[in-house]
């Protein structure tokens, strides 16, 4: 069993009580980076990177996320060419990139000469075909202490109610 395949199998399986240590960690994460970011937008930026097996299932994960975890919403880029929708059909296994933002500041921005189109908005997501193996949510989370701090491969629908499907 490859690694992309071992870690599915993993978050499949695990006890009900893990994913509940697993929700409160990510919680309490979450609440800090919050904490900093209301002090400092450059500060406690989140970012989520969903590998799904279709976009259905990375949209569910990735509004379950961060509806739970009362992250901003942006806009979706990715899912049209143009323009025009790429139907859902289409696109097979993907991955999506969310970011809260603070990456950048106006300082920064002007530096680099790729002005107002560089600026990554809190809470847009890049949807995007992956040809990859691994599925699951990679959860990293910038704090001011300079740790880095990436986990996963998380389960997917770790925070979607049992009876909610992709």
């Amino acid at each position: 069993m490859g690694g992309g395949l071992s870690a599915l199998h993993h978050i499949q399986s695990l006890q009900p009580t893990t994913r509940t240590s697993l929700q409160q960690a990510i919680t309490t994460l979450t609440n800090q980076a919050h904490s900093e970011r209301a002090t400092d937008s450059s500060k406690g930026r989140i970012m989520l990177g969903i590998c799904a097996s279709n976009a259905p299932e990375a949209l569910g994960g990735l509004k379950s996320w961060v509806a739970q975890l009362t992250l901003p919403r942006g806009m979706l880029h990715g899912m049209d060419v143009d323009g025009v929708p790429i139907p859902v059909e289409e696109l097979g296994s993907v991955y999506v990139k969310y970011s809260t933002g603070g990456a950048m500041t106006f300082r920064e921005m002007r530096k680099s000469k790729r002005g107002f189109d560089a600026l990554w908005r809190p809470g847009d997501a890049l949807l995007e075909m992956y040809d990859g193996d691994f599925r699951g949510v990679y959860f990293s989370v910038e704090l001011g202490d300079g740790v880095f701090r990436q986990f996963g491969v998380l389960p997917t629908d770790l925070f979607m109610e049992e009876e909610e499907d992709w």
